[in-house]
C-alpha cells in the first residue's frame, strides 16, 4: 500500500450530514492518508445549497486533513475526473477515492479506477489526459455505514425531510457523534428559525391553536366533502387542489412553513431518473404517469393506513429491483402483471403493476396503484407475480449468479442480451483484456462442463430437483437413482452423487439444515462433475460443485438468488469432515464413486500482453456494426437488430411492390428478430393486402427467418467468442488436474473425430462440420483450445458467460460425434 495518498470525496453533501464527516474522519485515521478533500458541488437540493453546506463543514469539521473542495461540476464522478485532469501532466500522486464496501457506492468506485487508466492512455473526447504519474489506490474501508440511533443508514434525504417537516428529533438523528449546540447551529442555518420550534411537540399545538373555531369548521366541511367523493370514486380518484384546498390547519400561515405530504406529478417526475436507474440494468423503465392508473392518485388517499412519502416510494423501487429485478425481466415472458408487497415499512407498502414490451430488451413496468395498509393484498387477479419484500430480509450486495441447464436458469452470452448498449460492449472487452472481469467485486469462475442438479432439505429428508416440477414437489434419493436407472455413466454419477450427499447431510444437524433450506423453499444450486462421464473436458476426479443457494416461492419461481451459497454449503459440510472421498478398503480414493464438495472454481486472470492492439481491433469492429446503420455508443443493440431487419424486409417489399407501413413492419421485425410473437399469425394474415407478399411472409415464418436470424447475430457472436478465446488463453487454476494433458487429448479426440467425419456421405453432417471448422479456424485453431468451457462473471448485476472455442469444440465432439 502507497503511502502520501490523497482521497477524493466527491458527492452532493446537501446537507453534509454526521454520516459524511465520519467517512472523512475514518479515512483521515489511516497513517497512509495525507488528506480527504471533501468534493461539493453546485446544485441545490430541494432548496439546499451549498453555501449552507459550507457552513455546516466549518462547524463539524476539526481535523486539519479534511478540507472541502467547491467544483462547478454537478455529477460528482465527472468532478472528480475534471479535478484529476486539472492537474499539471508532470503530477506524481497517489489518488484513492472514498467508499465503504457496503454501501451502493461501491461498485461505482470499482469503475474509477479503469477509467483513469483509459484517460490517461488515450484522454478523452477533448483530447485531454491525466498525468500519467496519478497512481490510482483502491482504498476501502470495510465497516458498515453510520447509523441513527434507530439503526438505520443516515442520509441527506432523511435530514431534508426532517427540516421541511419541521422535525428536529429526526433531523437530530443525521449527527449522532455531534455535540447538541452544533446540531442546533446547522438546524439554525437550515430553517432559519429560533430554538423555540426545534420541538414537534410544540410545532404541533401552535397549529392546532392557529387553526381556531371558524378555521375548524371549515376544514371538517372539506373533509366530509372529500370523504363523500372518495366513497362514491375510490379507484379513480385524482386530487384537484382547486377542488379540495390544502385543509391540515386552514391557515395560510402555516402553509409557508410546512411541507405537507401531497405528492403531485413534478415530484415523481424530479425521482423518476434515480427510480430508473434502479431498473436499467434489466431493460426495463418505470411510468409513473400512465393514465391508466390510479399510482398517483392512491399515493394521497387518507384511507393509507400509513403516510408514503417520496423517499418512501424510491425505497420501494429498490427494494423491487434489488430483489427481483432478474425475475421481472423474465416474467414478460409468462404473465404481465405483478404485486409488490414490501414489508419493510413501518405500515406495509403493497403496489400492483403491469408491464408492457415496448421492443426487445425494453420493458415498461407501470404502477396501476398503491396502498399502505397492515392486512396482506388480496389480489384479484390470479394470474399476478407476487413479490414480497420481508422486513428483515437482505440481498447479497455482491448480487445473483445465475447457473446454466436445469432448474437453476440460464446465463447468457453478452451478445444474447439485447439490453447492453453498444458502450457495455466495449466496456465488457476492456474489462476482459485487462484481467478486470471481477471488478464489481464478484470473483471470476469456471464455466464447468458437468450434470446440473440442486438438493434440499425438506420434511427431515434430502430433495432433490431438475425441472420445476421438482422443485415443487422434490425427488428422493430412490426417485432420483429411478430417474436416472439403467443409462451407463449418468445413472453412476447422479446415484453416487445422491448417496453421497444423503450421507453428508445426515451428519450436519438437522437445524442447521433447516436454517438455510427452509424446509425445501431453498434449493443448493450445484454440478455433478464425474470423470465417466465427460463430455468434452477431463477433469479426472469425481466433484460436486456447489453454485449458489436458490429460493422458490410454492409455484416454483425463483425469488431470491444468493451468490454465497456454494461456500456456505462447502463450509457446513468441512465442519461434519464429510468433504473426503471415499476410499477402498486399502485407504485408496475411488475417484470413480466418492464425489469431493467445492465450491465454484476462482479463475486467474490477468492482463493480456498485446492489450493495446487487441483492445483496438475488438473496439473497431464493435463500431464497425454501430456505424453500419449510424448508432451511437449509448444506443441498445436492438436497434441494429431492428434496422438490420428492416432492411431485409423492406428490401423484400421492394421487389415485390408491395407498399409496406410502419404498422406491419414492426410486428414483422418484432416477429422475427426477437421471437415476440404477440401478433398472432391470423391477424398478421389480415394486415397484409397483396396474397404475393402474404405468400411470402407465411413461407418465411415457417423456417426460413432462422437462416437468417443466424446471419444477424453472427457478427456479435463472432466479436464475444474471440474475446473469449483470447482471455480463456491468459486464464488460470482451471478446475482440470492437468490441464495440458486435457488439452492434448481434446485436440486428439478432435482431430480422430473429424477424420471420421469428413468420409461420411450425409450432406448435412459435412455441412454442419465445415461451419464448425470455420469457427475454430476463426478463433485460432486449435491453439485457442483450453481445459475450460468457459468462465462466469458479473456485469453491472448481470451475470455472462465467455466460452471461446468451446461452443464449435462441443458441437464437434459433444453433438456431431453422435450423428456417425
Amino acid at each position: 500500500m502507497e503511502q502520501n495518498i490523497k482521497v477524493l470525496f466527491p458527492g452532493g453533501f446537501k446537507p453534509i450530514t454526521g454520516a459524511h464527516m465520519d467517512l472523512a474522519e475514518r479515512y483521515a485515521e489511516l497513517p497512509q492518508v495525507s488528506v480527504v478533500v471533501m468534493m461539493i458541488g453546485p446544485n441545490d437540493r430541494d432548496g439546499f445549497n451549498r453555501d449552507d453546506s459550507m457552513k455546516i463543514f466549518k462547524i463539524l469539521n476539526n481535523n486539519p486533513k479534511i478540507v472541502i473542495h467547491q467544483t462547478s461540476i454537478p455529477s460528482p464522478m465527472v468532478a472528480s475526473y475534471e479535478y484529476l485532469f486539472s492537474m499539471p501532466q508532470d503530477t506524481v500522486a497517489n489518488i484513492a477515492f472514498a467508499s465503504s464496501t457496503k454501501g451502493d457506492d461501491y461498485v461505482r468506485i470499482k469503475s474509477y479506477g479503469p477509467d483513469i487508466e483509459r484517460y490517461k492512455l488515450k484522454g478523452d473526447k477533448k483530447g485531454r489526459k491525466i498525468a500519467p504519474g496519478i497512481n490510482i489506490e483502491e482504498l476501502n474501508l470495510t465497516a458498515d455505514p453510520l447509523l441513527d440511533k434507530n439503526g438505520k443508514p443516515i442520509s441527506s434525504t432523511t435530514a431534508r425531510e426532517a427540516v421541511a417537516t419541521k422535525n428536529f428529533e429526526l433531523f437530530a438523528n443525521a449527527y449522532p457523534k455531534t455535540d447538541p449546540d452544533k446540531i442546533k447551529q446547522i438546524w439554525k442555518i437550515l430553517t432559519r428559525v429560533e430554538e423555540s420550534t426545534y420541538s414537534v411537540e410544540w410545532w404541533k399545538s401552535v397549529m392546532e391553536g392557529a387553526m381556531g373555531t371558524s378555521n375548524k369548521k371549515t376544514h371538517d366541511a372539506k373533509i366530509k366533502k372529500l370523504r363523500s367523493f372518495l366513497d362514491k370514486n375510490d379507484e379513480s380518484f385524482v386530487y384537484e387542489f382547486e377542488q379540495f384546498a390544502k385543509t391540515i390547519f386552514g391557515a395560510k400561515i402555516t402553509e409557508s412553513v410546512l411541507t405537507e405530504n401531497y405528492i403531485d406529478r413534478k415530484e415523481l417526475a424530479a425521482i423518476d431518473p434515480t427510480i430508473n436507474a434502479y431498473f436499467s440494468k434489466y431493460g426495463i423503465k418505470v411510468d409513473f404517469q400512465g393514465k391508466t392508473t390510479h399510482f398517483i392518485d392512491q399515493i394521497n388517499n387518507p384511507r393509507n393506513e400509513g403516510t408514503i412519502r417520496v423517499s418512501d416510494i424510491k425505497k420501494l423501487f429498490k427494494d423491487l429491483a434489488d430483489r427481483y429485478g432478474e425475475e421481472i425481466q423474465a416474467q414478460i415472458k409468462d404473465t404481465p402483471t405483478g404485486v409488490e408487497s414490501d414489508y419493510k415499512f413501518d405500515v406495509p407498502i403493497h403496489m400492483p403493476f403491469m408491464l408492457r414490451l415496448v421492443g426487445p430488451g425494453n420493458i415498461k413496468l407501470i404502477p396501476q396503484t398503491i396502498k399502505a395498509q397492515h392486512r396482506n393484498w388480496q389480489s384479484n387477479n390470479p394470474s399476478d407475480r407476487i413479490y414480497k419484500i420481508l422486513k428483515h430480509e437482505t440481498v447479497n450486495r455482491k448480487g445473483s449468479l445465475l447457473t446454466e441447464g436445469g432448474a437453476g436458469g440460464h446465463m447468457s452470452h453478452p451478445y444474447d442480451n439485447h439490453g447492453l448498449t453498444f458502450g457495455d460492449m466495449k466496456e465488457i472487452v476492456y474489462r476482459a483484456l485487462s484481467g478486470k472481469l471481477d471488478i464489481e467485486g464478484i470473483p471470476v469462475t469456471e464455466k464447468t462442463d458437468g450434470q446440473n442438479i440442486q438438493v434440499t432439505w425438506k420434511n427431515g429428508q434430502i430433495g432433490f430437483a431438475r425441472n420445476k416440477g421438482t422443485v415443487i414437489n422434490p425427488m428422493t434419493t430412490a426417485e432420483l437413482q429411478a430417474k436416472f436407472d439403467n443409462r451407463g455413466p449418468i445413472s453412476e454419477a447422479f446415484g453416487n452423487a445422491g448417496e453421497d450427499l444423503t450421507e453428508a447431510f445426515s451428519r450436519v444437524p438437522q437445524d442447521k439444515l433447516n436454517e438455510i433450506f427452509k424446509n425445501g423453499r431453498v434449493f443448493a444450486n450445484m454440478e455433478i462433475i464425474y470423470p465417466a462421464t465427460k463430455n468434452v473436458i477431463a477433469y479426472e476426479v469425481a466433484v460436486l460443485q456447489f453454485h449458489n443457494l436458490v429460493e422458490y416461492d410454492e409455484a416454483g419461481n425463483i425469488v431470491l438468488t444468493d451468490a454465497t451459497g456454494g461456500a456456505l454449503i462447502q463450509r457446513i459440510v468441512n465442519e461434519a469432515n464429510l468433504d473426503l472421498q471415499k476410499k477402498d478398503q486399502s485407504g485408496n480414493p475411488i475417484y470413480n464413486a466418492g464425489f469431493k464438495i467445492i465450491p465454484p472454481q476462482e479463475i486467474k486472470l490477468g492482463k493480456v500482453i498485446d492489450f493495446e492492439d487487441q483492445e483496438k481491433a475488438f473496439i473497431n469492429e464493435i463500431d464497425q456494426l454501430r456505424n453500419k446503420f449510424n448508432l451511437q455508443d449509448t444506443d441498445l443493440v436492438t436497434e441494429f437488430h431492428k434496422a438490420w431487419w428492416a432492411d431485409i424486409i423492406k428490401t423484400k417489399a421492394q421487389e415485390m411492390n408491395y407498399s409496406l407501413d410502419d404498422n406491419l413492419l414492426n410486428v414483422l421485425v418484432y416477429r422475427w428478430a426477437f421471437a415476440d410473437k404477440s401478433t398472432s399469425l391470423t391477424v398478421l394474415k389480415k394486415m397484409i393486402t397483396d396474397p404475393a407478399f402474404l405468400a411470402w411472409v407465411t413461407e418465411f415464418d415457417k423456417g426460413d427467418y432462422k437462416k437468417y436470424y443466424k446471419e444477424n447475430m453472427e457478427p456479435f457472436e463472432s466479436v464475444f467468442l474471440r474475446l473469449g478465446a483470447v482471455v480463456l488463453k491468459n486464464a488460470s487454476n482451471f478446475l482440470a488436474v492437468n490441464p495440458s494433458k486435457a488439452v492434448q487429448d481434446i485436440r486428439t479426440e478432435l482431430a480422430q473425430l473429424i477424420k471420421e467425419l469428413q468420409v461420411s456421405d450425409d450432406i448435412k453432417t459435412l455441412a454442419k462440420l465445415k461451419v464448425e471448422l470455420g469457427r475454430i479456424q476463426r478463433l485460432g485453431g486449435f491453439e485457442a483450445i483450453v481445459p475450460s468451457e468457459g468462465i462466469v462473471f458479473v456485469y453491472r448485476g448481470q451475470t455472462y458467460k465467455l466460452t471461446g472455442a468451446f461452443a464449435p469444440v462441443n458441437q464437434i465432439l459433444g453433438v456431431l460425434k453422435y450423428s456417425r
